[in-house]
């Protein structure tokens, strides 16, 4: 058979009779059948003489002679027949292990084999059910002797149980306690000792004997159909008795009802008596402590003790006072008035009380007083009707005069609200007509808060400031602006003149301005405007003469229109500049048009021009976008000598670029290549997957078999 050393490619598969061997036009390669379904599909036995390396293997029947590597691991080995031995580790087989040595003692043993009954152990010690640390001779769960979830027997038959333990019989002594509810009935005996308390429920019966040597608390009916013997009774509430003798003391707590007792000798009650009838008592009656609700008639002299003696004296309205002139002397209270009275004259008279804060009186009283002197503080909170009021004098000048020899002062204070003086022409509530001095606030002012003075002019007359009001002649003040107390004066305006400073105390001119200002809005002159530096938006003509250069040595200077002196047309004057940017800031250009990336037009200081693009990238013409031209280009020569002159192209260059007179056209895959667009014959490409230079020869609808290689 003949040797063949080359390469062959076969498009769309390849096939060797009907079905030894098929190669797919996807791939997929089939040995003993034509329709593969895999990228290896073999149909039929595989033999395979080296060694075979698979990362998912699923196989029917696997007969190995040489198992490499050593170590499987996954989900496990199904084996038909065999021996498996491993020289380490654990394997778990489940079968017949009939041949399988050298087991861990640890392990279930039968010790009656043949007997018929499973009687096995484990030779390691504990057994752990649902854990891998078991503490218990048998343990399921979590060991419950360190307070956990669990079940743990031990060799004494010791059980130890967190949850619930349920049995049909219990024998033995019951040590600890029972703290949950007792459902069922015990029927039988209770033999031994119950120690621990019972805080459950006891819902069945009790047949036998009980002997209770602690105490017992029973919330429901007790029905005893025998004799009962009590030593001590302590009956809270209401008590029957029918044909009771009691031998000794009777100690009731609670309410007792008692139709007709007869105590013939000394009786002593340590706690209430309720008695709803007539208490007859003829001899001498001593009482502690009486409270009568209704009607009292003492035939003779009521004497109360010389100290700690009350005798109320209470009426509810002012009209359900008895006779003054029968009781006269007598001290009375009015509870709906909240006042005190005494009887006098035949008449009852009020008495003024003193609050505990030292007012006089509740605060609703209007007394007539004559003249009131004092020499502390007189505090008011009603109304004071008095033609004048001086303090510090008897003989005030004015409706209020306050006169002292030292400093003198009227406060006006609230705790927590607005404190005011209003001055004006109006007789009611209403601010219309009035002004008012006032500090803490108030609604409808913006910036008026709690610590705020407020001076409010109600009316819609003049808000005027008067110097030497009584002689405008003498002037000698200023009007003065402070922030802080003995702080720099902040304004001034010149009581001669009308000057105002700001920032300065001795203005010059009518508005003299020490530091630099802000105007947000228009600013209108009507004179000359000398300035050092303008920062802002000039609106309207400038018709002066502008004496000096538009000399800006940082940031930008931005006109709209500059217009140049075009009388000669070839003469269109002088502009000097360190860098020129229309419409954006110049950044790291000399010349730059058109804020927006993409849109920009920029020159740098060495002459690199960038078109639709910022980033000229050392490029000295860099465009961003379709390049179309209608003269000849020429590529390292200035005279082209055809449409398209690339025969100097890179002679000249030099550093990176030197030595590479080479055109690279666009290099594309065969994916790529599928998806070009508009493709018209004589189109160039390098086929990345052939390493071929392809020309595209078709006409027409574009055809991807169309392309042909060069060479």
């Amino acid at each position: 058979m003949a040797n063949i050393k080359k390469s062959f490619n076969f498009r769309n598969g390849v096939q060797v009779d009907d079905d030894n061997l098929k190669v797919s036009a996807t791939g997929l390669v089939g040995i003993g059948t034509t329709i593969p379904t895999e990228a290896l599909d073999v149909r039929g036995n595989l033999v395979i003489s080296g060694v075979t390396s698979s990362v998912f293997t699923q196989t029917g029947v696997l007969t190995v002679t040489t198992l490499n590597p050593t170590e499987i691991i996954g989900a496990g080995v199904s084996i038909k027949s065999g021996i498996v031995t491993a020289s380490s580790g654990i394997i778990t087989y489940f079968g017949d292990g009939i041949n399988l040595l050298n087991l861990p003692t640890s392990q279930w043993e039968d010790t009656i084999i043949g007997a018929g009954v499973s009687s096995i152990y484990n030779t390691g010690g504990t057994v752990g059910i649902a854990t891998t640390n078991p503490q218990s001779t048998l343990q399921i769960g979590n060991d419950p002797n360190n307070g956990q979830i669990g079940v743990g027997i031990a060799s004494a038959g010791n059980i130890r149980a967190s949850g619930v333990i349920t049995a049909t019989t219990f024998t033995g002594a019951l040590s600890g306690n029972v703290t949950g509810d007792v459902n069922g009935n015990v029927t039988g005996n209770v033999t031994g000792n119950l120690i621990g308390n019972v805080t459950g429920n006891v819902t069945g019966n009790i047949t036998g004997s009980t002997i209770i040597s602690g105490n017992v608390d029973l919330n429901a009916d007790i029905d005893v159909d025998g004799h009962t013997e009590l030593d001590n009774l302590n009956v809270s509430g209401i008590s029957t008795l029918q044909g009771t003798t009691v031998n000794t003391h009777l100690d009731v707590i609670g309410l007792t009802t008692l139709d007709d007792v007869n105590v013939s000798s000394a009786a002593t009650f340590a706690g209430n008596i309720d008695a709803n009838g007539d208490i007859d008592v003829e001899g001498h009656t001593n009482l502690d402590n009486v409270s009568v609700a209704g009607v009292t008639t003492f035939a003779g002299r009521i004497e109360g003790a010389a100290t700690n003696n009350v005798i109320p004296f209470l009426y509810n309205n002012y009209s359900d006072l008895p006779s003054a002139g029968t009781y006269h002397g007598a001290f009375a209270h009015v509870h709906s008035f909240g006042k005190a009275y005494y009887a006098h004259a035949g008449a009852w008279f009020e008495l003024v009380n003193k609050e505990a804060d030292g007012r006089v009186g509740t605060g609703t009283e209007t007394y007539n007083v004559g003249n009131i002197v004092s020499s502390g503080i007189i505090t008011a909170t009603t109304e004071l009707n008095s033609p004048l009021i001086g303090v510090g004098t008897d003989a005030p000048a004015n409706d209020i005069q306050v006169r002292k020899s030292g400093d003198a002062e009227i406060q006006v204070s609230s705790d927590t609200g607005v404190a005011g003086i209003t001055v004006g022409r109006e007789s009611g509530t209403g601010n219309t007509n009035n002004a008012e001095l006032r500090y803490g606030g108030g609604a409808g002012a913006t910036y008026s808060s709690a610590q705020s003075l407020d001076i409010l002019n109600y009316g819609i007359g003049n808000f005027n400031y008067h110097i030497s009001a009584n002689n405008a002649g003498a002037i000698a003040g200023d009007f003065h602006w402070h922030k802080g107390v003995n702080n720099t004066r902040l304004m001034t305006l010149t009581g001669i003149g009308g000057s105002l400073g700001i920032g300065i105390t001795t203005p010059s001119t009518p508005l003299h301005v020490l530091g630099s200002a802000t105007i947000s809005a228009d600013l209108d002159i009507g004179g000359d405007l000398t300035a050092s530096s303008i920062v802002s938006n000039i609106t309207g003509d400038v018709t002066g003469t502008l004496l000096g250069n538009v000399n800006a040595t940082s940031g930008v200077s931005t006109f709209s229109r500059i217009v140049f002196d075009t009388s000669n047309y070839y003469e269109f004057g002088e502009l000097s500049a360190a860098g020129i940017g229309i419409g954006v800031t110049m950044g790291n250009f000399k010349f730059v048009v058109n804020p927006d990336a993409d849109k920009q037009f920029t020159i740098t200081d060495s002459g690199n021009v960038g078109i639709r693009t910022d980033n000229i990238n050392g490029n000295a013409l860099f465009v961003n976008g379709a390049v179309a031209a209608l003269d000849p280009i020429g590529i390292g020569t200035n005279e082209p000598r055809a449409a398209v002159d690339f025969s100097d192209a890179g002679q000249a260059t030099t550093g990176l670029a030197a030595n590479r007179m080479y055109m690279i056209p666009p290099k594309v895959n065969t994916a790529q290549r599928a998806a070009l667009q508009g493709v018209v014959s004589g189109a160039v490409i390098f086929h990345t997957n052939t390493n071929k230079l392809q020309v595209y020869v078709g006409s027409g609808t574009y055809n991807v078999a169309n392309w042909q290689n060069c060479n």
